[in-house]
């Protein structure tokens, strides 16, 4: 799949009562479709901001962030629309279950096969047994992989996301592991991810490591 997320001189900062906190500055990074990007650092440095601003979700204090599909630049509201998303929180609606979770994004969609799309998905998680359990009733390592299959369930272009094997052991981080990666090289899609985890930045293609003083390619 053909796509971009650009970074020209981005500088981005919060002003706060006791002064501006600066998180980077003048960041110039490029994220291409059909590979995996994993961003790297201390705490502290702004890699969820700078996940943020690459999702379209925050906009930069300084310099500019274009989106390209198949050539075409995106507005934010389209890039919203091809996009997937998974957090550390996991963010499942607690009232839906399962399936339901994962029919969402398709049925804000107006897909009319979201919940057989939605089936199919939790089989290839391994959760089609599942499906009409809720959150609660769902381990950490399940809700993730939930997350995970709403997140690609969409068949997106570019998926975020953000500390996703940060509150899980080292078995279940493994599988969430090659859950992501291996549905991002099936798709195509441009798999971002935030992490503390060397296991997982090892895997990504392009390994960006940010620190105070700017951010490095590290592979």
């Amino acid at each position: 799949m053909n796509t971009e997320i650009a970074l020209e001189r981005v500088s981005h900062f919060f002003d706060t009562t006791n002064g501006r906190i600066s998180l980077f500055n003048d960041l110039s990074l490029t994220f291409n479709g059909g590979q995996t990007h994993a961003i790297v650092g201390p705490s502290g440095v702004g890699k969820s901001s700078l996940l943020s601003l690459s999702a379209g979700l925050e906009s930069p204090r300084k310099g500019t962030i274009s989106f390209k599909l198949e050539g075409r630049e995106l507005t934010i509201t389209q890039l919203r629309k091809h996009s997937g998303f998974v957090f550390q929180q996991f963010h499942l609606l607690p009232e839906l279950d399962a399936l339901s979770n994962v029919a969402l994004p398709l049925k804000l969609s107006g897909d009319q096969n979201a919940y057989e799309i939605a089936k199919d998905w939790l089989e290839k998680v391994s959760l089609g047994d599942r499906a009409g359990h809720r959150p609660a009733q769902l381990s950490g390592g399940e809700q993730q992989r939930v997350a995970i299959a709403r997140a690609f369930a969409t068949q997106p272009a570019f998926v975020f996301a953000d500390e996703p094997t940060g509150n899980l052991d080292a078995a279940t981080s493994s599988m969430i592991t090659d859950l992501m990666f291996e549905f991002a090289h099936e798709s195509k899609a441009a798999l971002i991810v935030v992490t503390h985890s060397n296991a997982l930045a090892v895997r990504a293609h392009n390994c960006f490591a940010l620190s105070p003083s700017g951010i490095e390619e590290a592979k």
